[in-house]
């Protein structure tokens, strides 16, 4: 009787505690959970599932332990970084970003859809993805050949097209410019080039590239790119003053040297043209 009485007690001492709104045993629990951050409670009344709302847009850091507590980040298999507040009418999770490599075509496609201005290179040699979470793609860097014709060939390469969704909350793509900006640097310099450079418009302060260690280089003014040889459509920022940022890079290795083409001509004698000596193996003038 005396342990029929004690597992009794133990039971009642393990049920939930009276609702303070419904007087029902209180009831909060992870619902569902979506890719772009999204998510549901379940309670046992809509009194107490305003109440825990209003305490996580007034205390986010509350809302990320208390989610941390009902085992949002076991059912994701993400760390949460914080809970945002989307423009006051509920919350989202907040992941911590994740920088991955992508390919060119999911890069491209990606431009070509969030880009405010400008539309994707033709060709690169790498490029990065930044994930907030496992699935949601919050922005892509793009990086290849100088674009300048007076800046190739002294072994640094461009962040050709950076570029951050602007269609979703603007807590969710906080730091991923920089982080963009410092994994493009990092693999440049594994890859031997000596230093790396992006460019943004003077209407921009430059927060995100200052924050991945770059510095401001030169002011470059804006022109267009059409001209008589050549023909093209000039773009809707093609006037607007750009600044040229970079930064200077510690290779471990030496970079590969340039390739040169040899010339396959091979001079003809006669007048006029140059003859080799067999003997010296340097030109002469044609006698």
């Amino acid at each position: 009787m005396e342990g029929g009485g004690d597992e009794e007690g133990d039971r009642i001492g393990l049920e939930a505690p009276a609702c303070m709104f419904c007087g029902e045993p209180e009831l909060l629990d992870i619902g569902e959970i979506w890719l772009d951050g999204a998510y549901t409670l379940d309670t046992c009344c809509p009194g107490l599932l305003e109440c825990v709302c209003a305490e996580m847009r007034d205390d986010p850091a509350w809302g990320r332990d208390l989610l941390r507590h009902l085992g949002a980040e076991l059912l994701t298999g993400q760390r949460l970084r914080r809970v945002c507040d989307e423009e006051g009418f509920t919350t989202m999770l907040d992941f911590k970003l994740q920088v991955r490599p992508i390919t060119f075509r999911d890069a491209a496609q990606f431009v070509g859809r969030h880009h405010s201005h400008s539309r994707p290179p033709l060709t690169w040699r790498f490029g990065f993805g930044v994930w907030n979470g496992h699935a949601l793609l919050m922005g892509v860097a793009m990086i290849g050949n100088p674009v300048a014709r007076a800046l190739m060939g002294r072994n640094l390469v461009e962040v050709l097209r950076l570029c951050v969704r602007r269609d979703t909350e603007p807590m969710l793509r906080d730091g991923c410019c920089s982080k963009l900006y410092a994994a493009a640097a990092r693999r440049a310099e594994q890859a031997g080039f000596s230093q790396i450079i992006t460019y943004t418009t003077i209407l921009e302060d430059g927060a995100s590239v200052r924050a991945a260690g770059w510095v401001r280089d030169a002011e470059v003014p804006g022109r267009g790119w059409h001209s008589a040889r050549r023909p093209r459509s000039n773009a809707s920022n093609a006037f607007v003053g750009k600044v040229r940022w970079s930064r200077t890079l510690r290779p471990n290795r030496p970079p590969a040297p340039a390739c040169r083409r040899q010339s396959t001509h091979r001079p003809r004698t006669g007048s006029g043209w140059v003859t080799q000596s067999r003997n010296l193996g340097s030109a002469s003038p044609a006698s």
